[in-house]
């Protein structure tokens, strides 16, 4: 009951519950796992949340906490609540609403209208419930919304029209948000995919796992994974894990593993000279990717330190431009207010009048990157991942996110698209595995590695020209050879 003011700290538990509910505080309900949900509805600057919730995590629960606290802080607020199927909004959400409110005074306790699925407070505010199936979910369009709560949208039908065409559409004069919280679905194409993908890179996504629930012990953890078949099985992995399954014969770098990420995704330690180099795959309809990073020649490792992702048509060349010497600039700025010079950028040409303009308008030049022999090009970057020659800096989220879920289409003739990536940063470090000079060495003259490792200067004699020998030889006194004449 921290949340009360000071004149309020000697009230009975009764009196505290009634004045925190007057004053719209129900954050004493969720557990520490559910408030950082709300936190982040409540701190993102994005208009759109993903939340990838495990089982057993009460995420209904904490999502109806927010939804009636919303409604309870301003007057004549609407929220809109969308399950997958109108039986679930009757059973599980309608219910859940009403435990949560059985300990409000009675004049603050939503009436609901059973008919239209609505629950309406005393002040003016509302909770529109509504499925996703059989078109339900048009119920809800055209009146505004303050926050919009997408529940189980794993498994809701048609998850991007909803959400693009019913609920942004609502949100546009009262800047509220889309909130979307679910397991993963079982289907990789599905749109909520999409969405978490892009939630990451906007860093507006929140990953709760099994083992972030405070209310379960080990013993309860260890038994549902038991009922689903082991903690390495697809199930406990997916359900609990919050991890996207991919099937090894389907994926593109089956070598991506969880095992590996934990040995090449980590923040890597510059060496004191290296060759930068930026790679990029130009996306019409899909997205255009940038990646940044360096070659370590002393340990022979390709590190990526940072990307730049950007939707397909909403791209355009001077944004770009500007981006990439931001970018640029924020990795390797010198001290004296420079940029160290770019090694190597390369780019496929699919757009040549875009790699024209960043050259001519920009000053920004790309090497065509080498796309024959694709196949060639793909197991080279598959071997030097497995190897461990690659490694990956956590921000790399977009990068991150498409090794581990990029698949082949059903004839392996291209990646599959799944939610809304075609393997675009993917191509970028494809393409950038293919051109590193490993016969560059960027250390200077007389550089040298010794003594445990430490780098350190060795002072190199100079060797003498022809002329320098010369005169030496010509004034240095050779030895006589002394010995007993005979």
């Amino acid at each position: 009951m921290s949340q009360l003011p000071p004149d309020d700290q000697n009230l009975t538990k009764a009196q505290a519950i009634k004045a925190l509910w007057k004053k719209g505080v129900l954050r004493w309900k969720l557990d520490s796992n559910q408030i950082e949900m709300r936190d982040l509805i409540h701190g993102s600057p994005q208009r759109i949340v993903v939340i990838g919730a495990s089982r057993q995590l009460g995420k209904s629960f904490a999502m109806c906490v927010i939804a009636v606290e919303t409604c309870l802080k301003k007057p004549n607020t609407v929220v809109k609540y969308i399950a997958p199927k109108v039986k679930d909004v009757r059973k599980i959400i309608a219910p859940l609403i009403r435990e949560i409110c059985a300990d409000a005074p009675s004049e603050l306790v939503p009436k609901y209208r059973s008919n239209d699925h609505i629950f309406r407070f005393s002040n003016g505010s509302e909770i529109q419930l509504a499925g996703t199936d059989n078109g339900h979910a048009e119920s809800i369009r055209g009146t505004k919304s303050h926050l919009c709560i997408v529940d189980e949208a794993g498994f809701c039908d048609g998850l991007k029209y909803i959400v693009n065409s019913i609920l942004l559409p609502t949100t546009t004069t009262t800047s509220g948000k889309i909130v979307m919280i679910s397991t993963p679905p079982k289907s990789l194409d599905h749109d909520f995919v999409d969405f978490m993908g892009k939630a990451q890179i906007a860093k507006s996504f929140l990953k709760k796992t099994i083992y972030d629930n405070p209310r379960l012990r080990t013993e309860d953890i260890d038994g549902l994974a038991a009922a689903v078949g082991g903690k390495d099985s697809a199930d406990f992995r997916r359900e609990y894990l919050v991890q996207m399954i991919t099937d090894a014969s389907d994926a593109v770098v089956p070598e991506f593993t969880k095992e590996l990420q934990s040995k090449i995704i980590l923040e890597y330690e510059r060496p004191p000279f290296f060759d930068t180099y930026v790679s990029m795959d130009i996306g019409f309809r899909d997205q255009t990717a940038v990646i940044f990073g360096y070659y370590d020649f002393r340990r022979n490792k390709l590190v990526i330190e940072d990307e730049l992702i950007f939707g397909g048509q909403s791209m355009v060349t001077d944004t770009l431009a500007k981006e990439i010497k931001r970018k640029e600039e924020a990795l390797w700025g010198t001290p004296g207010g420079g940029v160290k010079p770019i090694f190597m950028r390369v780019a496929d040409d699919n757009n040549p009048i875009l790699l024209n303009d960043l050259a001519s308008k920009h000053n920004i030049h790309f090497l065509k990157a080498m796309k024959d022999d694709a196949a060639a090009s793909l197991n080279n970057m598959r071997l030097l991942i497995k190897n461990e020659k690659v490694i990956i800096h956590p921000r790399c989220v977009g990068l991150i996110h498409e090794l581990e879920n990029t698949i082949w289409n059903k004839n392996r003739s291209s990646y599959s698209r799944v939610g809304g990536s075609h393997g675009d940063v993917l191509d970028a470090l494809r393409y950038l595995c293919r051109s590193i000079n490993v016969n560059h060495n960027p250390y200077p003259e007389g550089y040298d590695i010794d003594f445990g490792d430490q780098d350190v200067f060795v002072a190199q004699k100079a060797k003498p020209t022809t002329i320098d020998r010369q005169f030496q030889e010509m004034f240095t006194l050779k030895p006589r050879r002394i010995g007993r004449r005979y």
